[in-house]
C-alpha cells in the first residue's frame, strides 16, 4: 500500500544520489525552453506547467510524492524549479508518463500519476 510521503526526504535523496542531478546544464536549459514553447502552443492537453500540483509514484519504493512545479525551488511548500534537473524532466509531462532518471544505481523511475492545472 502506498502512502504520501514528505517530499523533502525523497527529493533530497534524489539530489544526493548523483552529482549529475545537482547541476543544470545547457541541454536541460534548451529542453526547458522547448517545453515552454510547446506549452504555449498547446493549451488544451493536460500537461505539467509552472504552478501545477503533481502527484508522483516512486516506482522503486511505491511511495507517493506531492509537489508543485515552479520557477524557483522552495522547500517550504514542496516546490521544484523547472530549471532543476528534476523539474526540467517534469515540465510538459502528462499523467501516465514515466520519467527515467539516469545516473543512479539501476536507474530511478517516477510515474506521473496526476497533474492539477495551475490556479489562475
Amino acid at each position: 500500500m502506498s502512502s504520501i510521503v514528505d517530499v523533502k526526504q525523497p527529493l533530497r535523496s534524489l539530489a544526493q544520489h548523483s552529482t549529475a542531478w545537482n547541476k543544470t546544464g545547457p541541454s536541460e536549459l534548451a529542453s526547458v525552453i522547448g517545453k515552454l514553447e510547446l506549452l504555449e502552443r498547446d493549451l488544451v492537453t493536460l500537461r505539467a506547467r509552472v504552478g501545477s500540483d503533481l502527484l508522483l509514484l516512486d516506482m522503486n519504493t511505491q511511495d507517493l510524492i506531492e509537489l508543485r512545479l515552479g520557477e524557483r525551488s522552495c522547500s517550504a511548500d514542496a516546490q521544484v524549479s523547472i530549471f532543476s534537473p528534476l523539474g526540467a524532466r517534469l515540465l510538459a509531462a502528462r499523467p501516465g508518463d514515466i520519467l527515467n532518471l539516469g545516473g543512479f544505481s539501476g536507474g530511478y523511475r517516477l510515474l506521473l500519476v496526476r497533474v492539477s492545472a495551475p490556479a489562475n
